[in-house]
């Protein structure tokens, strides 16, 4: 029972903490302005009246349901022009220190390894796409050539799991096969998520936990602000830590994706995508002229 209540709990987590958060740095920012019960008059004074009629409680209930819309709000614009800003950045001479640049290349690393595994399986047991395969070393031998014919090089790839590795990422594209398969990505979640896959319960969990931390670096930031322009610009100097926020927050979406690959590549997922490995053409490298 607690592990359906969990995913439940993870969805609300982040608007109520970036919800209250917000509301904190507002109150920080207005809260002195806002005049005592016995000076109150108008809208103010009504609210007054409105939290000694219906109690604590209530207005406990009230401002939690505020925060929680406020916080779905800027969650989803924060998240929105975090991931905007930052593919910005990654087109600029910075790109090569944002989180994003690193996810990216780790992501689609994982997707490469599982891709190379898979066809080397593949290799080992289907005769036409070995052969297409030695074609295209024979076409194109490496300096150091372990193998001249078309025996020799069938018995290397059949003996060795390493060279039917490096055979597949000399001779096939893996980066557009690849790439299919991380746009297939959402596909095989959902079908994962349709049966209730550990896989996809852990890619969720570790999805909202980055979400959640980057999510939180925007009210975190604007509590910052409004400390160090009320108090003292000393404040400022946690600015940097929350900078990290977005780090790990990126570090976490990262591990997400590499635990579905992983999974996939143990063979404790079974996905329509990854079995059209086995059967579909798969494209080559093109040959030197």
């Amino acid at each position: 029972m607690l592990v359906t209540l969990l995913p439940g709990v993870r969805e609300i987590r982040t608007p109520l903490a970036v919800g209250y958060t917000w509301l904190l740095a507002l109150w920080l920012a207005i809260g002195h302005r806002i005049p005592e019960p016995d000076q109150a008059s108008g809208m103010v004074a009504d609210v007054y009246r409105l939290a000694h009629v219906t109690g604590l409680v209530a207005m406990g209930i009230a401002v939690s349901v505020g925060a929680y819309i406020v916080g779905v709000i800027a969650t989803k614009l924060g998240l929105s022009l975090t991931y905007a800003v930052g593919d910005v950045l990654r087109r600029t001479p910075a790109g090569a220190i944002t989180p994003g640049h690193n996810r990216e290349k780790r992501a689609t690393d994982a997707i490469v390894y599982l891709v190379v595994t898979r066809l080397a399986e593949r290799l080992s047991e289907d005769e036409a796409f070995r052969g297409k395969v030695i074609e295209q070393l024979i076409a194109d031998p490496p300096l150091d050539s372990p193998a001249e014919t078309n025996a020799d090089w069938e018995g290397l790839l059949l003996a060795s799991l390493w060279d039917r590795h490096w055979a597949i990422r000399r001779t096939v594209e893996v980066e557009n096969v690849a790439a299919q398969l991380r746009a297939d990505q959402f596909g095989i979640l959902w079908r994962l998520r349709g049966v209730s896959d550990p896989a996809a319960l852990e890619h969720d969990r570790l999805q909202a936990e980055g979400d959640f931390r980057i999510a939180m670096f925007g009210p975190l930031a604007a509590v910052c602000i409004v400390t160090a322009i009320r108090w003292s610009p000393w404040f400022l100097l946690t600015f940097p830590l929350l900078i990290t926020l977005i780090y790990v927050g990126v570090a976490a979406r990262t591990e997400a994706e590499e635990s579905l690959a992983a999974a996939l590549g143990s063979g404790r997922v079974i996905d329509p995508a990854l079995a059209r490995l086995d059967a579909q053409s798969i494209p080559m490298k093109a040959r030197p002229e």
